[in-house]
């Protein structure tokens, strides 16, 4: 990314973005899935590729090496665009139309991330269509740090919550964080939260009361081994009207839910790394029985589970991120 940080203040704002969000910041030797970015990605497939648009060309981004294929462009104007291509084909063939789903959640995960971070920066970003439009109308200074550390989880024997109350302050980050969506519906559920009831929650408003996390391993299908839900302290189950989304925006609706759940997913897991949880996205489950679980809207059909905890150990990890960086 060095070539792109010698184009003046905006184009080393530029590499620091893709670099802090698009390329492996850690790697994790005793997770099943070890190359962790700044947002998730189902199995670590990456399955979303990022292209600088600047001068007139395309520049793909490596994210291994952390370069742009062909160089960097020789001018930036005011303004560059990221154009994000889906990769389905990273996936198994055994996804089959599945994958389009994971895509599109991943994408928005990576919207999200590009925007936020470009803000923090001292960057102007707006989401346009497939990609981001960055703009920068004046000299940056020094770069932003970092967005808190996402963490998936620690599972050498099955990721687990740390078993002490959670502190309230992280549960009124995660509500904070919870957007206002169409055709979206989110339930949070809490478990051994100080000062808050276990039940389930419209953002901080109790719905139902009770052992509403624990109810979730009926509808996981894989083993304590492998993720604990029953331990984790919060759980947002995302469920929505993919028809009424058509019906409102268009043949693209269902496609364009997807993408704002995965953004709001984003801006949910930033807000549980800024907590110090992890906070992972999972699937392996039944479906009918997660939405009977959340007593989800006639025309609802699960779209998103994410579970949150304080991890029950940290460290055993390699830290990627570029030396100049750290701090």
């Amino acid at each position: 990314m060095r070539s792109l940080a010698e184009r003046g203040a905006f184009g080393a704002a530029l590499a620091h973005l893709l670099t802090d969000v698009a390329t492996p910041l850690r790697w994790e030797p005793w997770n099943p899935y070890n190359d962790h970015r700044a947002y998730p990605s189902a199995r670590s497939a990456f399955a979303v590729d990022v292209v600088l648009v600047a001068d007139g060309r395309s520049w793909p981004l490596d994210p291994v090496r952390r370069a742009l294929v062909g160089g960097a462009p020789e001018r930036l104007g005011p303004c560059a665009r990221l154009d994000l291509v889906r990769r389905p084909e990273r996936f198994s063939a055994g996804y089959g139309e599945f994958a389009d789903v994971l895509v599109e959640l991943e994408l928005g995960h990576l919207l999200a991330a590009l925007a936020d971070h470009a803000a923090r920066l001292g960057l102007r970003a707006r989401v346009a269509g497939d990609g981001v439009v960055v703009c920068s109308d004046r000299e940056t200074g020094a770069p932003a740090p970092r967005p808190p550390a996402r963490s998936s989880g620690f599972g050498p024997r099955g990721v687990a919550a740390d078993p002490r109350p959670l502190p309230a302050a992280a549960w009124h980050a995660v509500v904070a964080a919870l957007p206002r969506l169409a055709h979206v519906r989110h339930r949070l559920a809490a478990r051994d939260v100080e000062g808050v009831p276990d039940g389930w929650y419209d953002a901080d408003r109790p719905v139902e009361p009770g052992p509403a996390v624990a109810r979730l391993r009926d509808a996981f299908r894989h083993p304590p081994d492998t993720v604990d839900v029953g331990s984790a302290n919060l759980a947002l189950v995302i469920t929505g009207d993919p028809a009424a989304a058509v019906a409102d925006t268009g043949p693209d609706g269902y496609r364009a839910l997807l993408r704002a759940v995965g953004s709001a997913a984003q801006r949910v897991c930033a807000a549980a790394a800024g907590a110090g949880l992890f906070c992972r996205p999972l699937r392996g489950v039944h479906d009918e029985r997660l939405e009977a679980l959340v007593r989800a809207p006639a025309g609802h059909t699960l779209l998103y589970l994410l579970v949150a905890g304080r991890p029950r150990v940290t460290g055993f990890t390699y830290d990627l991120t570029p030396l100049e960086g750290r701090p």
